[in-house]
């Protein structure tokens, strides 16, 4: 019991304390052969991380692996380029805990196409509903039109009755 306390205490005590300058300059260097690696072969970090992410995944399917520990690198050679890879595995995954999780994954990919498909229908309801607003207004706009050429053929009308009253009561007046 006292091995466990005093290993939490120096797991705990290491996350407090500086790496010395050898552990610094060595990971330094790891990173810097990493970075001029992936400059040489074309492969950017966020896909080598991409790369790294699916392959922990396809990975964690069929056994428990250490992520922390899982390295993946790429290396030019002459006239190739090199995968490396580095996967610790803690133990194998039972045929039971494989099916397992094959049908969360199949679940989880039926969820999201189920949520795209509710995205499509909302966005072509949106869509439907803007086209009918658009008719509404070119039909709205089309009557009002139609309305107001009545409108202005009524006003003409009444003008020419009012004009011939007029000669009407001037012809009556002279008449008279």
């Amino acid at each position: 019991m006292k091995d466990i306390f005093s290993d939490l205490y120096d797991r705990v005590l290491s996350f407090f304390t500086t790496q010395s300058s050898d552990d610094t300059k060595v990971m330094a260097k790891s990173r810097l052969r990493t970075v001029l690696m992936q400059d040489r072969v074309g492969f950017s970090e966020r896909a080598m991380q991409m790369l790294k992410d699916d392959l922990i995944e396809s990975i964690s399917r069929y056994l428990e692996i250490d992520e922390d520990s899982f390295d993946l690198s790429i290396d030019a050679k002459e006239n190739a380029t090199v995968l490396n890879l580095s996967i610790p595995v803690l133990r194998t995954k039972t045929d039971e805990e494989i099916d397992e999780a094959l049908n969360a994954q199949e679940k989880e990919k039926i969820e999201k196409t189920q949520e795209i498909v509710g995205e499509i229908q909302e966005l072509v309801k949106e869509k439907v509903q803007e086209l009918a607003e658009q008719l509404t207004d070119e039909t709205d706009n089309n009557e009002a039109q139609e309305e107001t050429e009545e409108e202005v053929e009524e006003e003409a009308e009444v003008e020419e009755i009012e004009e011939e009253k007029e000669e009407t009561e001037k012809e009556t007046k002279k008449s008279k």
